[in-house]
């Protein structure tokens, strides 16, 4: 935790650095950065993505969070099956193996806990019979491994490219079954895409995508805002319906009178989500990411 400070407050002060030579006439070329994280308990792997101009002004931000393996698994009757394994690209896993339907990938189990109740997607192991179950499954589960920054911008790339497959095993072989694109539970892997039908508008909620609108355009244009310190108020929200934003939703059907809007430095973001302060948050380590890879480059090339 000490050492995620630090380097926070190291990206801080180079931004600071930045923002304070930028009446100069040193030059500056346009940079992005991405911030990988893991969300909702660990259903989501997300990738907060920004970028700056010469200035260091946002010109581009948006995130987006790509379902886990719940999210997509190939269910029977509605359910996901005990057993159930998916296979997802990760370049940290069986690099040895001379099985390319092996290396290179990491499969994920379907895997009931000790307490004979619950389940979790633990790391799986590839056998001549079948797939292992660890046995030590709460230090193996996916969350934990997509907190690493490799397996999590693999996990986002394999989703944005359809390369998340469900996966059997017949007479020692892998048999690639279903992609994620066609057993995906909430109609896209992105949630943020239009064509998602995760969180919906409803009578008391402007729904996801139009909360995710309004927290990158308010994002956009107050990226160094203290998000932390963010509250929220009780106020109407105007909705305009936008296809290009969410594809299935008729915002007539937002009938709530007022809504819990967030509100940074008595600006009001629009957003009603629980969650909009960890988005935002997100997108400004990404800004701030940006800002040093900047400064940085510009340092390397006086050299």
């Amino acid at each position: 935790m000490k050492k995620a400070v630090l380097f926070t407050m190291a990206l801080m002060l180079l931004a600071v650095s930045f923002v304070s030579a930028a009446g100069s006439k040193e030059s500056y070329a346009p940079a992005e950065a991405t911030k990988y994280y893991v969300a909702h308990q660990g259903g989501y792997i997300g990738e907060a993505i920004v970028k700056i101009d010469a200035e260091g002004n946002v010109v581009d931000a948006h995130f987006h969070e790509w379902q886990g393996p719940g999210g997509w698994v190939e269910e029977i009757n509605g359910a996901t099956p005990d057993g159930a394994v998916v296979r997802v690209p990760d370049p940290l896993a069986n690099a040895g193996s001379a099985d390319p339907e092996v290396k290179g990938y990491m499969f994920y189990i379907y895997n009931l806990q000790a307490d004979g109740k619950t389940y979790i997607w633990s790391q799986a192991t590839v056998t001549p019979t079948g797939f292992g179950r660890p046995s030590r499954q709460y230090e193996r589960d996916f969350e934990g491994l997509m907190g690493n920054p490799i397996r999590a911008a693999a996990y986002a790339k394999a989703a944005r490219e359809d390369k998340l497959v469900n996966v059997t095993m017949v007479d020692g072989k892998i048999v690639v079954g279903k992609p994620a694109s066609q057993t995906v539970h909430y109609g896209h892997m992105d949630k943020a895409n239009p064509a998602s039908v995760y969180m919906p508008v409803a009578a008391g909620s402007i729904g996801f995508r139009y909360n995710y609108k309004a927290t990158v355009e308010f994002f956009k244009a107050n990226p160094a805002a203290d998000y932390a310190a963010a509250v929220t108020k009780n106020m109407k929200v105007e909705l305009k319906e936008d296809k290009a934003v969410d594809a299935a939703a008729d915002v007539a059907k937002y009938t709530a009178a007022t809504d819990n809007v967030y509100v940074v430095a008595d600006a009001v973001t629009g957003a009603t989500y629980s969650d909009f302060q960890h988005y935002a948050l997100e997108l400004q380590q990404a800004y701030y990411n940006a800002l040093a890879l900047q400064r940085l480059a510009a340092m390397k090339a006086k050299k």
